[in-house]
């Protein structure tokens, strides 16, 4: 019995207990991503490494996490999207206790990485469990509720992160994993199990996993972050970025001769799914984009503290979190298309008033404009996340909620990269100016993609 026949029509509370129970897991992932930053020069400072190699423990974070994510997509189809959530939360929570008692910047490097993988588990399952949990008339809105909780989480992280890290120092930021996972394993694990009956065992019968299609995955996935880094590896980096289209079309050809593919490349047949993933990819290149020159542009160009900077960019998560469950209830009654559109449309502009202004604003118009585009992003989000998973049947809803967050970490890469080579090694208004440009055309894509999600509203039957 399906989660969707396992209750009437219209019937469930959206927030019940086990509902709880995967956002306190989930929130993980969000947290142990944003908190870190105020956290690096500590970590400097403790084991006497310079900023280039500081950053490695938000690189590695990203490639380990967009490497991982088709990997625990599949597990969880195989096994049970419950018992990979469990095993998720349990590896971040000693993950997290191993990078809180490091000896070396090698040992927390390595913990970072476990913790991706381990946050990887819990980002698909926990999709997986939610899209299986919610009422089939109502999943808009869950999902709206979901992103609600996550974007909190991000919002917050770095404030809470600086408090920790004054309080209790960095080690404290890992520590405080512990108890966040340990809700989420009470609750999940014992308390309050969800209620469907695909979330605690396979859908369908067990199947081998595509060994040799995650591990070509892996490995094309390594030659684009070489190749974005570019100049930063020389050689290495000049030589990815050759191998990257030989080795996708050969990831592709292996992956469509293949009954049960790691990542099905048929799903881009499928106009919603297609429009979903290159939106949501689209949106994390204007997301991380706009967080990695807007503290630059306020503490270089215009003088202003890191809290500063940490203020203008609040309104982004602020706005989105606010507006994710608006999105994901209109287009419970409209469709997926209109709330996606017209989100993509609010993003762009405010992007493009960026684009002239930034450099010369204070910073509460900044603030105020990446407000707006954080409005666009979260009336957005949640309808094009519920159209990606409604185009597969359930039992490859982990493979597909896989493929979804790979297509967003990457995105979250290529911003980032882009942005920092625009702005090269210094930090000028045209060069800001520039970027704002890049993220306004990236706004445009998103907005072109969403004309291909449903346009109409989602029926129980």
């Amino acid at each position: 019995m399906t989660a969707d026949l396992a209750r009437p029509q219209g019937s469930g509370r959206l927030l019940t207990p086990a509902m709880l129970g995967i956002a306190s897991g989930s929130v993980l992932v969000p947290l142990n991503s944003t908190m870190l930053a105020v956290a690096l020069p500590s970590v400097m400072d403790t084991f006497g490494v310079d900023a280039a190699t500081v950053a490695s423990l938000v690189t590695l974070y990203l490639a380990a996490v967009a490497i991982a994510l088709p990997a625990s997509g599949n597990l969880g189809d195989r096994f049970g999207h419950r018992r990979t959530f469990l095993v998720g939360v349990v590896g971040f929570a000693g993950a997290s206790l191993g990078a809180a008692v490091a000896p070396s910047f090698a040992v927390l490097a390595a913990a970072r990485v476990v913790q991706a993988v381990s946050g990887s588990l819990v980002s698909t399952s926990s999709t997986a469990l939610i899209n299986a949990e919610a009422p089939p008339d109502r999943r808009g809105a869950t999902f709206g509720m979901f992103d609600l909780v996550t974007s909190v989480a991000a919002a917050i992280a770095p404030l809470l992160g600086g408090l920790v890290v004054t309080a209790f120092g960095w080690r404290g930021l890992f520590v405080l994993a512990v108890p966040v996972g340990a809700v989420a394993l009470a609750t999940i694990g014992w308390l309050a199990p969800p209620r469907s009956p695909a979330a605690d065992r396979p859908s369908g019968p067990a199947r081998p996993l595509d060994v040799l299609g995650l591990g070509l995955l892996a490995v094309t996935l390594i030659a684009l972050l070489l190749a974005i880094r570019g100049p930063l590896d020389g050689g290495i980096g000049s030589a990815s970025a050759l191998a990257v289209v030989p080795l996708a079309i050969l990831f592709v050809v292996v992956e469509l001769g293949r009954d049960r593919p790691a990542v099905e490349p048929r799903l881009l047949a499928s106009a919603p799914f297609a429009a979903a993933l290159a939106g949501v990819f689209g949106m994390t290149v204007v997301l991380h984009g706009t967080f990695l020159v807007v503290p630059l542009l306020v503490e270089r160009l215009q003088g202003g503290s890191p809290t500063t900077g940490g203020l203008a960019l609040l309104g982004i998560s602020a706005l989105w979190a606010l507006a994710a469950p608006i999105g994901g209830r209109a287009s419970d009654r409209v469709g997926r298309r209109r709330p996606a559109v017209i989100g993509g449309v609010i993003t762009a502009v405010a992007l493009a008033v960026l684009w002239q202004v930034a450099p010369d604003s204070s910073t509460l118009i900044l603030a105020a404009l990446l407000s707006v585009v954080g409005l666009g992003m979260g009336l957005s989000g949640s309808p094009r996340q519920t159209a990606a998973l409604e185009t597969v049947p359930p039992e490859r809803v982990g493979m597909a909620a896989g493929t979804y967050y790979t297509g967003r970490y990457l995105g979250g890469v290529v911003g980032a990269s882009v942005a920092g080579a625009i702005l090269g090694s210094a930090v000028t208004a045209d060069g800001v100016m520039a970027v704002f440009a890049v993220l306004t055309v990236a706004a445009l894509g998103v907005t072109v993609a969403s004309l291909g999600l449903p346009s109409r509203a989602r029926r129980a039957s």
